[in-house]
């Protein structure tokens, strides 16, 4: 329990890190602007002066002040707008000299206030979650996403023989492209299938995954990217200390389950044991049920074949996966190899 203690208090410490971060640089922005436009500074002034009198009026209630407080809303409204006119004149934007946040939902709070009462941001969730699984892998997903994909990495043969498909890899991997946008697009819809990402190294499965990712972040969805040899050491690790400890809790063991999207890269490298097995079908039988009600999707990466998963793990664990899962294939020469060719070059 102490570990989600400390958990807590290192992502207080962050959001309170960040308020400074956005009050420093406001300003310093301030700093620059009040040096050259000092007119600036005086109505911002004056703003506060009169926000505070039509405040002081509106608390007290007095009577009679209706012509009194429509003058101070509109000399207030003037003056901004003439600060406004000067930032633009100077060359700045009109928010310029605004607090920017590194969430604007939560304004870096972490909570978000609701007519039906406050909840968590979604930033505080994948920060809980980046936490709770060393920042989560995801920094990959900052250079892996779709505005780096590149097809022309993919060859544009045909060669069923070398590549185990009756298509070239470009003509390929652009058709799975094309589907990992339908998953984003639906990816609240129950109907739409998890994802199943095979074939061999290097052929840019994981880039794939990380690509859905971002572009899953983005929509304030919480992503958990985990390979399946540490994914399972969680696992191993949370029953043995609840086995130890009566009242043992694990957020991080909780996550696997609840996460939006979770990726398993490189099913089929972690330590066989029928144990595992179970834990696996526990996971994918879990989060189908789960995404009944909610986004509960998962990626799976691997370079079994879907045909020889029943080498690998037990007949329920590969009938749920082909049953709930879109199978790709993914093909093509080793595109780590071909970028390292590339800058010997």
């Amino acid at each position: 329990m102490s570990t989600n203690i400390n958990i807590y208090n290192a992502i207080k410490n962050e959001y309170d890190r960040r308020q400074k971060q956005a009050r420093d640089e406001l300003e310093l922005r301030k700093k620059e602007v009040y040096a050259r436009i000092p007119r600036i500074k005086d109505i911002e002034d004056e703003i506060t002066r009169l926000g505070l009198r039509y405040n002081k009026m509106i608390l007290h209630g007095l009577r009679d002040t209706g012509r009194v407080l429509h003058e101070l809303s509109s000399s207030i409204e003037r003056l901004k707008k003439e600060k406004e006119r000067l930032l633009l004149e100077h060359g700045y934007k009109p928010g310029h000299l605004e607090m920017v946040y590194h969430c604007s939902k939560c304004c870096d709070t972490g909570i978000i206030k609701r007519d039906t009462g406050t909840e968590k941001c979604f930033c505080y969730k994948q920060l809980l979650i980046d936490y709770l699984y060393d920042q989560s892998n995801l920094v990959l997903a900052k250079t892996e996403n779709f505005e780096n994909f590149d097809e022309t990495l993919y060859p544009d043969v045909v060669d069923e023989k070398r590549y185990g498909i009756k298509k070239s890899p470009r003509e390929n991997i652009l058709g799975i492209r094309e589907k990992c946008m339908k998953f984003i697009e639906n990816f609240d819809s129950p109907e739409e299938k998890n994802l199943f990402f095979c074939g061999p190294a290097g052929v840019g499965k994981t880039f794939m995954a990380n690509c859905i990712a971002a572009e899953i972040m983005k929509v304030g969805k919480t992503v958990l990217y985990q390979t399946a040899p540490v994914l399972f050491d969680t696992i191993t690790d949370y029953k043995m200390r609840a086995f130890k400890e009566e009242y043992y809790e694990d957020a991080a063991y909780k996550k696997i389950f609840d996460v939006e999207l979770l990726i398993i890269d490189d099913l089929g490298t972690e330590s066989q044991s029928s144990a595992r097995y179970a834990e696996l079908l526990n996971i994918l039988n879990t989060r189908q049920i789960n995404n009944l009600s909610r986004p509960c999707k998962t990626i799976i990466s691997t370079n079994i074949e879907p045909d020889k998963l029943f080498e690998f793990y037990t007949e329920r664990v590969e009938s749920r996966i082909i049953g709930s899962f879109a199978l790709y294939k993914f093909a093509g020469d080793d595109i780590r190899k071909i970028k390292k060719l590339g800058r010997n070059k």
